[in-house]
């Protein structure tokens, strides 16, 4: 079964310029796709998205996502957790995924670890570029998005965007 779309929480218009420039910078840095940044809720389901937009509205609508702390740039394993910032486990955001994952869990299971990726891909970081940005220590956030998720990274995009977090 291919899964093919993902539930992903977006930065404010504000945060998302600063961690799109820490994205840009690692992937010309090792050659990988450039990518929106985000936080998955959820990934990779196979069913009709559609289907959930109400779900997602009553989230949405239900969900406050205080600013969350940013704690360390991390190497991960690849390819999909390579380079990534992990994220404090924020109560409003655990809330928030707790119920996504509830919705979804019969579809498949999802092991939540709140970060933010720098970089994709299967190349090895080098430790020194870890010092190349010095990030925020908070990350805000404003939207919930269902996207398009297809091993492409370049063929990634957002299906329908919730706002007002």
């Amino acid at each position: 079964m291919g899964y093919n779309w993902s539930v992903w929480l977006l930065p404010t218009a504000e945060d998302n310029k600063i961690f799109t420039e820490y994205i840009t910078l690692y992937s010309k840095l090792y050659g990988s796709d450039c990518f929106f940044p985000h936080v998955t809720l959820f990934g990779r389901m196979n069913v009709n998205p559609k289907l959930f937009y109400s779900f997602f509205n009553k989230v949405r609508s239900e969900s406050e996502i205080d600013n969350v702390q940013t704690l360390k740039i991390k190497i991960g394993d690849p390819p999909w957790k390579r380079m990534y910032i992990q994220l404090s486990l924020h109560k409003n955001l655990i809330e928030l995924q707790k119920k996504i994952y509830k919705k979804f869990k019969k579809y498949r299971n999802y092991e939540f670890d709140p970060h933010v990726s720098l970089a994709y891909g299967n190349f090895t970081p080098d430790k020194k570029d870890i010092s190349l940005i010095s990030h925020q220590e908070m990350i805000s956030f404003s939207s919930i998005a269902i996207v398009n998720t297809p091993n492409e990274i370049k063929n990634w995009n957002i299906i329908q965007k919730f706002d007002s977090i």
